[in-house]
């Protein structure tokens, strides 16, 4: 609770509304639940790659709208290369915490170049779907051999197969939700440094500051001036002529 200054001196006592929870964590009914709740996250420490309130509140988002506990969806989801996503172990609980889900069969077939990773997703009332990853895939992609790859090979070609047929199978609803092992995988884009356009600027504000113009233009009217007096006396001179 916080105290507040009433306009007497005295104090108030400000009532937050309570987070109800059950047995599956909390419940938030508004924003400043939430961000209570992201803001104790940051200040306990318990998660190093979260260290302010709007990196929780966009992972805890992320995490209910698919259906993930509070607490689930800060260990599962991460924003990759701007994107948020999740582990791959998190990608086959949602899929088979559906009851339309019938299974999910994951095999390996071949061996050296021709080994292929294959996932096959069976869902109630619709036709299998079966996605491979190959050596010779992983090869042409350039991931063969990096990072990750060069340590558990199986397991990423596992993770391959595993995220195109779950989202293909369940595309509506995983809503293009991206796949960590897959998207760390892929180049950040660079950031194009763009030059700041030249001012534009009027031709008569152009020269407001400049001193030599400025000079020009004073001596252009000293000389015109200059050249109608002239003029006038030229003209006085033949009248006195003529009479």
């Amino acid at each position: 609770m916080k105290e507040t200054p009433k306009t007497n001196g005295t104090l108030t006592k400000i009532e937050k509304a309570p987070v109800l929870a059950d047995n599956r964590g909390l419940h938030f009914s508004d924003m400043e639940s939430m961000w209570r709740f992201c803001t104790a996250v940051v200040n306990s420490g318990t998660f190093k790659d979260i260290n302010t309130p709007e990196i929780a509140l966009i992972r805890l988002q992320a995490g209910l709208e698919l259906g993930l506990t509070p607490i689930w969806s800060l260990t599962n989801i991460m924003v990759t290369n701007g994107r948020p996503s999740v582990w791959g172990d998190a990608l086959l609980g949602l899929v088979l915490s559906r009851r339309d889900c019938v299974d999910v069969i994951e095999t390996f077939e071949g061996e050296g170049d021709n080994l292929t990773a294959v996932c096959e997703v069976h869902r109630d009332g619709r036709i299998p779907i079966r996605r491979p990853f190959s050596v010779s895939d992983a090869k042409r992609a350039g991931l063969w051999g990096r990072n990750v790859w060069a340590t558990y090979p199986r397991r990423m070609l596992q993770m391959r197969a595993r995220s195109m047929a779950c989202r293909d199978a369940f595309a509506d609803v995983l809503r293009g939700l991206g796949v960590i092992e897959e998207l760390r995988d892929v180049e950040p884009r660079q950031q194009i440094e763009t030059k700041p356009k030249p001012e534009i600027v009027l031709p008569d504000e152009a020269h407001e500051h400049d001193s030599s113009y400025s000079s020009d233009i004073s001596l252009s009217i000293r000389q015109s001036d200059e050249d109608e007096r002239r003029k006038e006396q030229n003209q006085q001179e033949e009248e006195l002529e003529l009479v």
